[in-house]
């Protein structure tokens, strides 16, 4: 199947960025260039149909700024093309020193728009949230251990003590998951990773689940004044109390297109930005 071709093309730049104005600038006459109408969203983070009616989003920034679109591109169900001004670059994977001829080559047709899968979490009281990399669930005031209660579909499997814990997609396991002694999982297994944070009991270690599976996370008996924050990549999206528990994690219905480049590999992706031997 051929890449649909771009004729709408959003240009989203994180102007906390160095440079960014002037490379967002050059990239927009890339595109008007070869034809392209460019849309230029004045505010980041995105207004809600931002990016409606466009065939493409191009994120200049890095990772977090890329997160930062997910859940607008997926409401209008657009491939995102990410160009790195950030640290590590696993999602926005194009570099911004070739930024204008690697452009030039996605309108051409030379890339593979690749699916993501992405989380769900919910709670009692209705409220959600999608990830692409993570959820995460930690208590609202920081400063405690709290022991939050984990099923898989009605399976119980433990009560972990700990700061909180990470639900990480395979695409997130390179980020906070990792960070936090979890597990690097290849993009495409169809599983997600559940991983303590400072866990107190030092045998509690991160668990694979079938991504077919339903998590379920509860707070200890008793505790009905427990509040938690949940978490998506990244940034707080809504808070659980005691009627809105227990919180539920699995797989959301739709997935995310990232735009990359046609001979992207995973494991070298992996060798250069973690500096393997």
């Amino acid at each position: 199947m051929s890449p649909k071709p771009i004729r709408r093309l959003a240009i989203v730049a994180n102007r906390t960025k160095p440079g960014v104005d002037g490379l967002a600038g050059d990239l927009a006459s890339v595109a008007q260039g070869a034809g392209v109408e460019v849309v230029l969203p004045p505010t980041y983070p995105l207004p809600a149909g931002a990016l409606v009616g466009c065939d493409a989003c191009l994120v200049l920034g890095g990772d977090g700024t890329l997160l930062g679109v997910v859940a607008e591109a997926v409401a209008a169900r657009v491939p995102v093309l990410g160009i790195n001004r950030g640290k590590l670059g696993f999602l926005a994977c194009y570099d911004s020193e070739n930024a204008a001829e690697d452009l030039r080559g996605v309108l051409r047709g030379d890339y593979k728009a690749e699916e993501r899968v992405l989380l769900e979490a919910r709670s009692q009281c209705g409220s959600s949230t999608i990830a692409l990399n993570d959820v995460v669930i930690r208590p609202a005031a920081h400063t405690h251990l709290v022991r939050l209660h984990v099923s898989l579909d009605d399976e119980f499997v433990n009560a972990f003590p700990c700061d909180g814990l990470i639900v990480a997609t395979p695409t997130g396991s390179t980020a906070y998951n990792l960070a936090a002694g979890g597990p690097l999982i290849a993009p495409h297994a169809g599983v997600f990773a559940l991983t303590p944070i400072c866990p107190h009991t030092l045998s509690n270690r991160s668990l694979i689940f079938s991504d077919k599976r339903v998590l379920t996370i509860d707070r200890e008996p008793g505790r009905a004044d427990l509040r938690l924050d949940v978490v998506a990549d990244g940034t707080p999206h809504f808070q659980a109390t005691a009627s809105c528990f227990p919180l539920r994690i699995s797989l959301a219905v739709n997935k995310i297109r990232l735009i990359q480049p046609p001979t992207i590999s995973h494991f070298k992706v992996l060798r250069n930005k973690l500096r393997w031997a």
